[in-house]
């Protein structure tokens, strides 16, 4: 019989559900090659027919290690769809490419514990940790820690997602490239930050090579942790940024909340860290005004003082005027008008004096309606 009969044939059993006798037909062909192509098409369409009893057996006789991994992923995804937990995890292990079974593993895990299966889940956890430390490649083994440990607080196993976080900075930290390992860690931060591990995110961030992308992300990690209300773990945070100006906008923010929640002695305090000047005219500017509206005018005046001092001592004299045009308008918005005209008097730059003293006079007209 021909080669192409023999397939034709074999297809033709396919075709009826004659599922055994496709098989026994298949192992006649004496072509590896050829062979294992079919084998493929049976278990594709023992999938299709959810034969799953005969399934394994089709794909083990595949001899091309690549088709026998499409195979078993093929098997796997659709005995997942079917509620197949126990074949899926079965035909998962037999994919041979370490990555493809992580992968696999991982999405059943993740199925299983949407579906409350939590032991079960939790083994399949275990078997996609197995298969990430197989990994070689440092870059790929620390992606797979993170993904899994991604996965693991989706499904609120945190001290198990802490570890497998932990098992990602270790994998990224053998990794040779410099780049490669920022942009690494940079990712295990963003995820670990997004997790809630605030802990891992700041380890992950340290590690960081490149000065400017480890500032950047513990910025984030920073502003994140000021939203939160976590103010003194962002201002530790803060303080472990190299870049000035980058330190310099953090602790801004930490101000900026700080004001928002009247906390005035400590925003003042925060607000004396900061370097660039700029940003601290504005730190102390927005305490002056928060102050003022809280009428507690003694901040308020020295925050006043201070936020105009700093403006006089910036070097460039756009940015000076800028700095005096905000101060002016804040405290005309404050209904400070007598003070802020004082202020927009400094501004050097005509044009910018003359638009904020535009400001002020409308915001004079606005409070006399009232």
């Amino acid at each position: 019989m021909s080669r192409q009969v023999k397939l034709r044939d074999i297809r033709a059993l396919l075709e009826v559900g004659q599922f055994d006798l496709a098989i026994q037909a298949a192992q006649k062909i004496e072509d590896s090659w050829i062979r294992s192509s079919v084998f493929k098409e049976i278990a594709e369409a023992l999938v299709e027919a959810g034969q799953f009893d005969l399934i394994i057996q089709a794909a083990q006789k595949i001899e091309s290690a690549k088709f026998r991994s499409w195979a078993f992923r093929e098997i796997a995804e659709a005995s997942l769809k079917a509620g197949q937990f126990d074949l899926a995890i079965q035909a998962a292990q037999e994919i041979e490419d370490e990555w493809d079974r992580l992968e696999m593993l991982m999405e059943i895990a993740k199925a299983l514990a949407k579906a409350r299966q939590t032991k079960q889940a939790n083994q399949t956890f275990s078997l996609a940790i197995q298969a990430a430390q197989k990994i070689e490649d440092e870059w790929a083994r620390s992606s797979a820690f993170r993904e899994i440990a991604e996965a693991l607080v989706e499904a609120g196993q945190i001290e198990w997602a802490k570890q497998a976080f932990d098992l990602a900075i270790q994998a990224a930290q053998e990794i040779w490239d410099e780049h490669e390992r920022s942009e690494t860690l940079k990712e295990i931060a963003k995820a670990s930050l997004k997790a809630g591990q605030f802990d891992l995110a700041i380890q992950a961030a340290q590690e960081i090579w490149d000065e400017h992308e480890r500032s950047e992300t513990l910025k984030e990690i920073a502003e994140v942790l000021v939203k939160g209300g976590q103010l003194k773990l962002a201002f530790l945070v803060a303080q472990m940024i190299e870049d000035t100006w980058v330190r310099s906008w953090v602790f801004w923010g930490i101000v900026e909340a700080l004001t928002r929640a009247r906390q005035f002695d400590p925003a003042i305090q925060v607000a004396q860290k900061i370097e660039d000047e700029w940003a601290r005219s504005s730190a102390f500017r927005e305490i002056a005004v928060a102050s003022m509206i809280a009428g507690q005018f003694d901040i308020a005046d020295q925050a006043l003082e201070i936020a105009i001092l700093v403006a006089q001592g910036i070097e460039n004299a756009r940015r000076r005027s800028l700095a005096f045009r905000e101060i002016a308008k804040a405290l005309a918005k404050a209904g400070q008008i007598d003070r802020a005209i004082e202020v927009a008097e400094m501004i050097e730059m005509p044009e910018e004096r003359s638009q904020v003293l535009d400001v002020i006079m409308a915001a004079k007209r606005e409070k006399e309606k009232q």
